[in-house]
């Protein structure tokens, strides 16, 4: 008894240290050496390696301090000389490279780490460009190939301590897409399906719907936490912050954010300052200024706000002109869909370069644009929401603007101590430059910094924790914008890289910041360069604080008494918490008191997009935003002061005037 007692406390011990060394950190290097022929390879038969110097006992105690799983050539058949002198090192610590160049730096002469299992990853559900089984829609996902998604999910697919809100309108709980991934719904509570979900189920899906799920469409950052609220009024963004959101998502634009416009403003730049982004799209052609004949250069809100990232779209299907050349209208070639250029249709001149000859119609360029996003793809919402069209596909900037919220969620979970400007930094600094493109030249400086690069954004927010990581900023102009990177932990390398004119920089490294060839340095009176080595940066991980509380910026309403009067019998089929407009048109006009929206109603003869526009009596815009002819419009009223409202809508060869009482 005994013996078979010994036996098994023997084999439990042993197999608990091989559980613990299979658990134990590994951190992986390359680095340039020397002199390799002084060590000595020792196998230890544990997974482990001893390794001394017979001449150098500094070095022999320093490799005796930690472990080492392996050490052998990198390259062991290349003929270039350097690459034959790189060796790459598995230990438990990254002290050990530190150690050893610290004191033989002539030896240890350049020292990189890596990750040997970094691979791109495709889930279940990726689409039909998927290189695995694909098991989700049956259509191809080019927006997830433009920007990458596969190469970010190699790092993480995303941590629950990042908390992505959405104001958006109703998200469908029981879709397979959704069900699950959001924590609180603090508006809509728990909706099922229904026409007016569509939307909203659109943008939380494609910022951080299931993945892996065999259904659908993956969401960019499946691993953050999700909650989500109503839209429309800076109220429901207060509400997502209250609630710990650490990145929002408002994908709707109006022309202004009301009489409280300024106070709004200086909040956001608050939540900036304390590490809380919003996220919001441009607009698509959204007419603001009434002085032209379009209105896709001008500029709505929230997205215009300076701490606001505002994003705009490009598209994706096709890489070539070729793909998808047709005769237009007027009998002259033209191409359409085309990767990365910022609207749908292109003419094809005679000589084969590419014009954006119908500009007015695009989706809104102006220089409050940050980056640009992918506006087509599966549509999750379309196909739960009433709509009956499995394989939905389409987009606008409404649906570009939550690949960057995912994204962000995902640069976050890589690294939480990152700062809003360092996360919009890296956003800026690591996207594809398509200014230069043809066809989108008529938008060159009205596109942001580029187009959205979900892997090389994300390696970069991981990068700056790593003690021997290296951060790379190569191969952009930039003559705007703001970019700080403050807390490198080993160094800095920019390459064939050029900030000028009006652009900011202020970066600190730890160790190093390394101007290679190729770079310049030059901006204006109005852009400055500043570089710093800070010996005391220390990586540190980063959790959630406590959520901080804001007043809100409006004021809080006083409710009136109200007098107990009886409503006559003729007028008792209007509800007390629905009341109808009372003419018969092509529209109808409710007041949803559960809501605290308005509601219009589309009837089935209105076949085109229809603009609805709220006026106060004295004729001064409240909201402008236009809907498809199938979307039951859902607008808030919440923020609006006036107890009465004049509501404006048209479309083609239509015009109607509604006014409603908004009163409680």
């Amino acid at each position: 008894m005994s013996k078979r007692l010994f036996l098994f406390f023997f084999i439990s011990v042993h197999l608990q240290l091989l559980s613990q060394q299979a658990d134990e950190e590994r951190y992986y290097f390359h680095t340039n050496i020397a002199d390799a022929a002084s060590l000595t390879i020792k196998d230890n038969n544990d997974g482990t390696l001893k390794i001394k110097n017979r001449r150098n006992t500094i070095e022999t105690k320093i490799y005796e301090k930690f472990t080492v799983f392996s050490f052998e050539k990198a390259f062991p058949t290349t003929r270039n000389k350097m690459l034959q002198s790189v060796y790459s090192i598995v230990t438990n610590d990254v002290g050990l490279l530190s150690q050893l160049k610290h004191n033989f730096p002539e030896k240890y002469t350049r020292i990189d780490q890596f990750y040997p299992n970094e691979n791109s990853y495709y889930p279940n559900d990726y689409g039909e460009t998927s290189p695995n089984k694909n098991l989700g829609v049956a259509l191809k996902l080019h927006d997830l190939d433009l920007i990458d998604a596969p190469g970010a999910w190699g790092i993480t697919k995303g941590s629950k301590k990042v908390v992505i809100g959405i104001s958006d309108g109703k998200v469908d709980s029981t879709s397979a897409d959704i069900k699950g991934r959001v924590s609180n719904y603090l508006k809509y509570f728990n909706n099922t399906k229904g026409n007016v979900c569509a939307h909203g189920t659109n943008v939380t899906a494609i910022a951080a719907g299931n993945s892996d799920n065999a259904h659908g469409r993956p969401g960019l950052c499946s691993g953050c936490d999700v909650i989500t609220n109503g839209y429309g009024s800076f109220k429901y963004v207060e509400e997502l912050v209250a609630a710990g959101a650490k990145v929002i998502n408002t994908s709707w634009v109006t022309c202004g954010m009301g009489p409280y416009h300024e106070n709004i403003e200086a909040r956001i730049d608050e939540f900036y300052e304390d590490g809380i982004i919003i996220v919001a799209s441009a607009g698509n052609g959204k007419d603001c200024n009434k002085e032209d004949d379009y209105g896709s250069d001008d500029y709505g809100y929230p997205a215009s706000f300076e701490k606001v990232l505002s994003v705009t779209g490009v598209y994706a299907a096709n890489e070539n002109p070729s793909d998808s050349l047709f005769i237009g209208k007027e009998g002259k070639r033209a191409t359409t869909h085309l990767k990365d250029r910022h609207i749908r249709e292109l003419a094809v001149g005679d000589d084969g370069k590419l014009h954006a000859k119908y500009w007015k119609w695009a989706m809104q360029f102006n220089e409050s644009v940050d980056i640009c996003a992918p506006i087509e793809t599966y549509l999750a919402g379309d196909a739960v929401c009433g709509e009956k069209k499995p394989t939905s596909y389409g987009g606008a900037t409404s649906t570009a603007a939550p690949y960057i919220t995912g994204v962000i969620g995902l640069m976050w979970s890589a690294n939480y101590c990152l700062s809003s400007y360092e996360i919009e930094s890296i956003l800026k600094l690591t996207s594809a430059p398509i200014d230069h493109l043809q066809g989108n030249e008529r938008f060159a400086g009205k596109l942001g910094s580029g187009r959205v690069n979900a892997h090389e954004a994300v390696k970069m927010a991981r990068d700056l924790t790593l003690p021997e990581g290296r951060v790379l900023i190569s191969g952009r102009d930039f003559s705007r914008f703001h970019f700080e990177l403050k807390q490198a932990p080993n160094n800095i390398r920019i390459q064939n890289q050029v900030f000028r004119d009006s652009a900011t920089v202020a970066f600190n490294a730890k160790r190093a910041i390394q101007l290679k060839p190729g770079t310049h340095l030059k901006p204006d009176r109005s852009g400055y360069v500043s570089l710093k080595i800070d010996p005391e940066i220390v990586y540190t991980e980063c959790f959630p604080k406590p959520v901080k509380k804001y007043p809100s910026v409006y004021p809080e309403r006083k409710s009136a008494p109200r007098t107990s009067t009886k409503t006559p019998a003729s007028k008792q089929k209007i509800s007390s918490t629905l009341r109808v407009a009372k003419e018969k048109k092509l529209f109808r006009t409710t007041i949803d008191r559960s809501l605290k929206s308005i509601v219009i109603s589309p009837s089935e003869t209105v076949t085109q997009a229809f603009v609805v526009k709220i006026f106060t009596k004295d004729n001064t815009l409240y909201y402008s935003q236009e809907f498809d002819s199938k979307r039951i419009a859902t607008i808030p009223y919440q923020s609006f002061t006036e107890t009465s409202v004049v509501v404006r809508i048209t479309s083609e060869g239509i015009s109607e005037t509604h006014t409603l009482n908004i009163t409680p």
